[in-house]
């Protein structure tokens, strides 16, 4: 736990000495599910903030609301964005995170997915996401749909 939060420390203080213009977030929201009860409906609600290595690589930390069986969660995660130079209007993407969940009962959790980045501009996207998310100390494994808006600046 310790180690986690020193990884986070870490990450929070480098983006704090970006410059203005490397300033990129996303809020996403949408439903997690675990497969065998895929109609139930929970609500998952993330933002990130990103630090872009180039157009396509971004890493980042995120954290927001996550309900799982009428239990609540606060994820607090690492993640990495990737942008595949695939297409030019809507580029295919690949996420991963991992991170911390803090709630009635506290676990490492983490994330892997992909999804479409439609571009709006040149500063702004609508996201189309999907994947898996994994709860350690549960065991157990759910599927996540979300929308989102990228704001690059």
């Amino acid at each position: 736990m310790r180690r986690l939060l020193a990884i986070l420390f870490v990450c929070a203080m480098s983006f704090s000495a970006t410059k203005a213009e490397a300033f990129t977030m996303d809020v996403q929201g949408g439903v997690v599910n675990a497969v065998s009860h895929i109609t139930s409906f929970n609500l998952n609600v993330i933002a990130h903030v990103w630090y872009p290595i180039d157009q396509m690589v971004f890493f980042g930390i995120g954290s927001g609301y996550n309900e799982l069986n009428n239990v609540a969660y606060i994820p607090v995660m690492a993640s990495a964005w990737v942008r595949l130079p695939i297409g030019g209007q809507v580029l295919p993407v690949a996420t991963g995170d991992i991170g911390y969940a803090f709630g009635h009962d506290h676990q490492m959790i983490w994330r892997a997915g992909g999804g479409f980045d439609i571009k709006n501009g040149d500063y702004s996207s609508i996201l189309l996401m999907g994947g898996y998310q994994f709860l350690e100390d549960s065991g157990r494994g759910y599927v996540y749909l979300q929308a989102g808006i990228l704001v690059e600046l």
